[in-house]
């Protein structure tokens, strides 16, 4: 007999899976509060342990580090400002006290300047007679019993008809002692009776050594720099070229911080007051266009002198320099004057001399370098002869040659 599947009741079903939830007993959640409330005081008190622990720690390395106004940062401040004013203040009287200088240096010099005036004749078209009146500087540097002696600017004298000196109030003719159209300079003189009356409102200028200027020196330039006369400028040594080729030697050129015009002329004072140097066009470095360059006295003393003494300064028109250790390796002489050319129509150029000729004599007077060869020209003057003996390259070795010349004047 088959069985039969019995269903169950659902009532009884329902029953079997019903849950019930019970509710959390009231001592639960005192013993959750307690247990919260008891974390809280821990860590606070742990946080007060800490904060005390690190304020007695940093309060003990604080009276550990020094004192000092190093490890003031407000103090370091102060201090550093106050090394600033100072030295804003150091630099302030350095300049104003460069300054005094200078302006002390060049009122000295003023008793030394004077104002010449060249006047030259011509005619227009229409045969009328022109007189054009041209003004430049003059410095004294000497005075003696018998006349004035004053340096002036050479291209504006040789232009000129006639040439006066203003003194004072006076205006009185000068004589024209010496020129020297390469250097730019040239020597006029003043009867001295002519002005023996304004002799205490004059005083000759002091020279002084050009060879001591230094690179960040100084300096005044006076006479007509600007190209008016008694202007004048301050300025430094910028540039010192020690061997500028002229004819039949070198000198030494200044130049300064200085702009000036092409007609510029003048002199360069040092802070005594003592004249240094003299502005030449002539041999100024063409990437230098624009600044004053000057001459220094030291190499100009021997044209004074011979103007000096009336007489003319000898030209050869030889352009070179010493036979180094060098050049003397690859000619296989051993000194003499090497020439690397010649002015456009001086003797050397008109007797055929070329540039590699070594210039080793004159009239039996060896010629062993650049001084010897000017020490020998300053004994003669312009229009005698000497016999000049150079070295010329040939296919072999060198050969000797002279040359027999007639000095042109400088």
């Amino acid at each position: 007999m088959k069985q039969r599947n019995e269903v169950p009741n659902k009532e009884q079903e329902r029953q079997y899976i019903r849950e019930t939830i019970v509710g959390r007993s009231k001592w639960y959640w005192c013993k959750r509060i307690l247990l919260l409330f008891f974390i809280v005081i821990l860590l606070s008190g742990a946080a007060g342990v800490t904060f005390a622990l690190s304020k007695n720690w940093i309060e003990t390395k604080r009276e550990e580090e020094p004192t000092s106004s190093d490890a003031n940062p407000e103090g370091t401040v102060q201090e550093s400002e106050k090394q600033t004013e100072e030295e804003t203040e150091t630099i302030g009287e350095q300049q104003e006290e460069s300054s005094m200088l200078e302006q002390q240096a060049y009122k000295e010099a003023q008793n030394s300047i004077v104002t010449i005036s060249i006047t030259k004749q011509s005619v227009d078209w229409f045969d009328t007679s022109l007189e054009q009146v041209k003004q430049t500087f003059g410095v004294i540097i000497d005075i003696t019993e018998e006349s004035v002696l004053i340096l002036t600017n050479a291209q504006d004298i040789s232009n000129g008809d006639s040439v006066v000196v203003t003194i004072g109030e006076q205006t009185i003719p000068v004589t024209v002692q010496g020129i020297c159209l390469q250097d730019n300079i040239a020597l006029i003189t003043v009867d001295y009776q002519r002005v023996a009356s304004l002799v205490d409102t004059m005083k000759p200028i002091k020279t002084g050594d050009s060879s001591q200027i230094k690179l960040g020196d100084r300096v005044i330039l006076a006479g007509s720099p600007l190209g008016y006369t008694q202007s004048v400028l301050f300025g430094i040594i910028t540039y010192i070229d020690q061997s500028t080729t002229v004819a039949d030697g070198s000198y030494q050129m200044y130049y300064t911080s200085l702009n000036v015009p092409v007609n510029s002329s003048g002199f360069l004072l040092n802070t005594k007051g003592e004249l240094i140097g003299w502005i030449s066009e002539s041999y100024k470095k063409t990437d230098l266009d624009g600044f004053a360059a000057c001459i220094g006295m030291n190499d100009l003393n021997y044209v004074i002198e011979h103007m000096k003494k009336g007489r003319s300064i000898a030209m050869l028109g030889a352009e070179g320099l010493d036979v180094t250790d060098e050049i003397a390796e690859q000619i296989g002489l051993s000194s003499g004057f090497f020439l690397t050319g010649a002015l456009d129509n001086s003797p050397a150029y008109t007797a055929g001399m070329q540039s590699g000729d070594v210039i080793v004599a004159i009239d039996e007077e060896n010629v062993t370098n650049i001084k010897t060869l000017r020490t020998i020209l300053n004994s003669y003057e312009a229009g005698e002869s000497a016999e000049i003996t150079v070295m010329r390259k040939g296919k072999d070795t060198y050969r000797e040659i002279q040359f027999n010349i007639i000095f042109s004047e400088r």
